[in-house]
């Protein structure tokens, strides 16, 4: 799909995308219907999203645009682009950071700039709809205070999968669960991982942080420390969708240039516990 004879193959795929989140977005308006301006201003008050953007400028807005259906509080951007974005709206903050920064260094950034109680993580190219109910998440949370984190249902776009985490998503060596994975509380399971896509509790995601010695791959590393240290749940019923970037040449050759990456989690995770 990505050689010059694969035209009509990304057509296709970027076609059943568009269609698939116009209907998706029609079926959930219907089903989930709308927030009261009451729960949209205490989401606003307690809640800073933090997004993650490199290179895709266009991603990125599409995604801004379709969380202010869901979101009006405050958002913090961390960019690590050769020309971060800037003039994104009302209530946007963009962090700019030297280029090819990294994912962890961009996440942490966006993290010490939030101060509400919470934090929602997400990538900037996911698409939301009246389906991702952080009002929902945020009344979870409130209920259940032995709970840190709980993630949306990531729907990957046109393939309509949505990916669980089994027990060996973590590298050897993590520390044992608090809440055993699996245990229900208040009818969502814990979870070994979850997508980075989620309500959390700040102070909980400031314990464990990203690390910066890493550029690309973050996310197992992130939950495998987090392991012991907070306790993740997975709403099936609230989900966003992702939609992917498969054919920017540029964006790829960044985005999967992980050996040294790779390398280095080899070496910080070959004992029992890895290396501070």
């Amino acid at each position: 799909m990505r050689s010059r004879f694969g035209g009509p193959l990304r057509a296709s795929y970027r076609g059943a995308e568009r269609a698939q989140i116009v209907a998706v977005r029609r079926s959930d308006r219907l089903r989930f219907g709308k927030y009261t301006s009451a729960e949209r201003d205490e989401v606003a008050r307690r809640v800073t999203a933090a997004v993650k953007t490199f290179e895709r400028p266009a991603v990125l807005r599409r995604c801004l645009a379709s969380l202010r259906t869901v979101f009006d509080g405050r958002i913090v951007v961390a960019d690590d682009s050769r020309e971060p974005v800037t003039e994104l709206g009302r209530g946007i903050d963009v962090i700019a950071l030297p280029f090819n920064s990294g994912v962890p260094k961009g996440r942490n950034a966006a993290l010490d700039a939030v101060d509400t109680e919470f934090v929602f993580v997400t990538d900037d190219d996911i698409v939301f709809t009246a389906a991702s109910d952080l009002v929902a998440a945020m009344n979870f949370l409130d209920d259940n205070p032995e709970v840190d984190l709980v993630a949306l249902t990531r729907v990957d776009l046109p393939r309509w999968r949505a990916v669980a985490a089994g027990a060996d998503a973590l590298f050897p060596g993590a520390e044992a669960p608090k809440v055993p994975f699996g245990t229900v509380i208040d009818g969502l399971p814990v979870v070994v991982k979850t997508p980075q896509l989620y309500l959390a509790r700040t102070e909980a995601i400031q314990r464990v942080r990203w690390d910066e010695r890493l550029r690309m791959v973050d996310h197992r590393d992130f939950f495998s420390r987090a392991s012991g240290r907070i306790v993740s749940v997975q709403a099936e019923t609230i989900r966003a969708y992702h939609m992917r970037t498969p054919f920017d040449p540029f964006y790829n050759a960044y985005r999967e240039d992980v050996a040294a990456d790779l390398a280095l989690l080899g070496r910080l995770w070959s004992g029992d516990r890895p290396a501070d």
